[in-house]
């Protein structure tokens, strides 16, 4: 019999090819990278032994005929097996989803088991091939057994992807779905012309259409720097959490990369980077990531015989080459250039128990190394851990909150020393959690505004503060009261119809525009001047009044108030502070006041405690005050009492 072995010789060389290539490809030995590698060495092995157990039987000498016959037998080993392990395959990636049960996992090599004792048998039996006196190549009797078992692990694989209820990306899900089915097509091609040798050309599909999709070293490695990407890190983390496996992190994160790029171009930046990753590479016995843009990570294993000693001492191996390197220059651009970093570490499982805390304690460290002098580490410590947690546990409380309505409003009022009354208020917002009682708005405004619901606590305090002053001006149908301010995040002027959606609720609730006052603080300029001047001049427009909130907090500059149009400006309760503690500053504050009044704009003083302060504000000018010497925040009955018997003083 004649075979045409071209089809197979081409499939062979298509797996060589993607062995070499894959082999910086997912370097994490997580199950499925594991087992796709075996897919490559099965694929070789099959296509390899059909190959030379062709040739063999076509051209060997007789004297040749044990070792075609071992390597006839090595062929009809391998090639049922790679619908086995292509089918492993999938049921690794449905177990990164979902665990797969390990009786299922058992259960499902009985008919590849019994294959191979079926291929053990034809050593006496020849139920499979044998070879006649001549050296023929005769089929056995039982030859369909070989289809049959790799029919049957692809439609296994089909059925297990499509009918499994693990949550599998979608586009995964139909490669899986198709590769089983490409190989039975070529197979069944082959059962018809059997002198075209193809199941080697299955396996090379399938394999491709993996490699492709699924295992391409692109989908794993920072193309740039070659270094492995933060996905592979996550799954590194995710991996040695399963096995027990001791270990330390550090995240590097470039201080000063952006002035690099500025100043040297793209293109030597980024060959810093690669400069950069190479040198990581070799701090020592660590894997390296690229965790972002400018940010590297490195992992590397603790034996854990010494526990918390074995931890500090891989984490002290990482760092201190890194810091002596950082104080040395580098060549960027032809230019010496010395370059900082943040540097952050944790150690698992002593400090991080999960790989969520893993990251989280990376990414607070760093934060908090930025804090530091440059170029000192911050290694996170339990007390740090427990700061990470109560983050953690306050964002899901922000997050139900959120969804529930779950805020409540204060209102401290705003005091008229002119007018001997409260005139307008201050909208505050207020959290309490059952399991961790009051939460400050210092600490959960900032996570509102890093989860993305900060919108939502906003529109909440809009609706509720407009409720308000409507609620107040029916009961008190004569009153002066001016109005409530509501804080406005930076990340509000990010939303195209904001003025509509504001004024929206203004409407609804049937009060003048002119009681509603939105205070802006200098960072949200800063962060979005476009956006907020734009806002501001629309809503201005209709009678909405403007505070500019936080005056003397380390951005303000007089530019913004001749810029923009504010009504109000919040002078911060650490400037009272500092003015009533150095009586050098008296005289400073009466000009800053009376300077506002020149703008056309009202100076307000927050933090007002004292008599004494209350006074000194009398006497340099300022007539707003806001403070816990008039009122504390209250609940919106509280306050409308509060601003209701203030207002019949007034009038007496």
């Amino acid at each position: 019999m004649g075979w045409n072995v071209s089809a197979e010789v081409i499939a062979f060389i298509i797996v060589l090819v993607i062995s070499v290539y894959s082999r910086q490809s997912h370097a994490v030995p997580s199950p499925k990278n594991r087992v796709f590698r075996l897919c490559l060495a099965t694929t070789l092995g099959a296509i390899g032994t059909n190959l030379a157990s062709t040739l063999m039987i076509a051209y060997a000498p007789l004297e040749l005929l044990p070792l075609t016959y071992l390597v006839t037998l090595c062929y009809f080993v391998l090639t049922p097996l790679l619908g086995t392990v292509y089918f492993y395959y999938a049921v690794a990636v449905v177990g990164e989803a979902r665990p797969v049960g390990r009786a299922f996992v058992l259960a499902s090599g009985v008919p590849c088991a019994a294959y191979f004792l079926l291929v053990l048998a034809n050593v006496p039996t020849g139920c499979l091939f044998s070879f006649d006196a001549a050296g023929v190549y005769m089929q056995g009797p039982l030859i369909i057994a070989t289809y049959l078992v790799f029919y049957f692990y692809c439609v296994a694989c089909f059925a297990l992807v499509v009918f499994t209820r693990a949550p599998i990306d979608p586009v995964i899900k139909r490669i899986l779905a198709v590769f089983p089915l490409i190989a039975v097509g070529v197979i069944a091609v082959q059962q018809l012309f059997p002198t075209y040798l193809l199941s080697g050309s299955a396996a090379a599909c399938s394999l491709l259409i993996i490699y492709l999709y699924l295992q391409n070293k692109r989908l794993s490695v920072d193309q740039l720097t070659g270094a492995s990407n933060r996905q592979e890190f996550l799954s590194m983390v995710s991996l040695m959490d399963e096995k027990g496996q001791p270990f330390t992190a550090v995240l590097v994160s470039l201080s000063n990369f952006k002035f690099i790029n500025d100043k040297f171009g793209h293109e030597n930046g980024d060959r810093f980077l690669r400069e950069f990753a190479a040198y990581l590479g070799t701090v020592g016995e660590a894997r390296l990531y690229r965790y972002s843009g400018d940010q590297f990570a490195l992992i590397a294993s603790c034996d854990g015989a010494g526990g918390n000693h074995d931890e500090a001492a891989a984490t002290a191996t990482l760092i201190a080459p890194l810091q002596k390197r950082l104080e040395e220059p580098w060549r960027i651009g032809g230019h010496s250039c010395t370059v900082g970093a943040a540097i952050g570490a944790v150690s698992y499982p002593a400090i991080a128990r999960t790989p969520g805390d893993v990251v989280a304690a990376l990414e607070y460290a760093t934060v908090e190394s930025r804090k530091l002098e440059p170029n000192t580490p911050c290694v996170c410590t339990p007390e740090m851990m427990g700061a990470i947690h109560r983050r953690n546990a306050i964002a899901d409380v922000v997050r139900r909150a959120a969804e529930q309505d779950g805020f409540t409003l204060n209102l401290q009022p705003i005091w008229s020393e002119s007018a001997r009354r409260f005139v307008a208020a201050e909208a505050l917002c207020r959290l309490t959690d059952d399991e961790l009682g009051p939460i400050p708005p210092d600490e959960f405004i900032p996570i509102a505004e890093q989860i993305g619901v900060i919108s939502d606590v906003t529109r909440f305090m809009l609706e509720r503060a407009c409720a308000f002053v409507r609620s107040y001006r029916d009961a008190h149908p004569s009153t002066t009261f001016h109005g409530v301010s509501v804080n406005f995040s930076a990340v509000q002027f990010i939303q195209d119809d904001l003025a509509e959606s504001v004024l929206a609720v203004v409407a609804r609730h049937g009060i003048p525009a002119s009681c509603l006052r939105v205070e802006v603080t200098e960072s949200a300029i800063i962060a979005n001047p476009e956006a907020v001047r734009a806002f501001m001049e629309k809503m201005h427009a209709q009678g909405v009044r403007f505070y500019l909130d936080d005056f003397g907090t380390g951005y303000s500059n007089l530019s913004t108030l001749l810029e923009l149009p504010f009504d109000v400006v919040k002078l911060d309760k650490s400037i009272l502070r500092s003015v009533t503690e150095d009586e050098h500053l008296v005289e400073f504050f009466a000009l800053l006041a009376s300077g506002f009044g020149v703008l056309g704009t009202q100076a307000l003083s927050e933090g007002v405690e004292t008599p004494e302060q209350r006074a000194f504000l009398g006497r340099c000018g300022c007539d707003l005050m806001q403070g816990y010497l008039f009122s504390r925040p209250l609940p919106p009955e509280e306050a409308a009492a509060a601003i209701a018997a203030s207002e019949g003083r007034g009038e007496e």
